[in-house]
């Protein structure tokens, strides 16, 4: 149902990890646009970014991420999967995806995420990893 991909924007947000890391992803629909950002977790004063990028997406690839994330009925996922105890060095996830003028957040960690929240993060990581070539 393409009527509910109108204005629909995937956001991620990747925390810690052992080389402490901030990293943004981000995806619009309606322009295909997208944006790729990596730093060191910094606190009030952050550097430049070690790695970004921002450009425009296929239409093809666009409709297939966007059809995929909506395929994993994102709105049934948990808002907060919580952590694992004991795992400083992994990586905790905030997922943001707004569908149909609805917004859904997702929080996991690589311990507690779900299958269907990792099938979201592989897709969009694949899908901005294949922009940028």
């Amino acid at each position: 149902d393409f009527g509910v991909l109108n204005a629909a924007k995937i956001e991620l947000v990747e925390e810690g990890g052992i080389a402490a890391l901030l990293i943004d992803r981000v995806v619009r629909h309606d322009d295909r646009f997208f944006l790729y950002t990596q730093r060191h977790l910094c606190g009030q004063t952050c550097a430049a970014p070690m790695d970004s990028v921002t450009g425009t997406l296929s239409p093809a690839a666009s409709d297939s991420l966007f059809t995929l994330v909506w395929a994993q009925q994102p709105f049934n996922l948990k808002d907060d999967y919580g952590t694992t105890h004991g795992a400083a060095d992994m990586m905790e996830y905030t997922l943001r995806m707004t569908f149909d003028g609805t917004t859904k957040t997702v929080r996991a960690d690589d311990g507690t995420m779900p299958p269907q929240m990792r099938q979201i993060l592989d897709a969009l990581r694949g899908t901005i990893s294949a922009a940028r070539k």
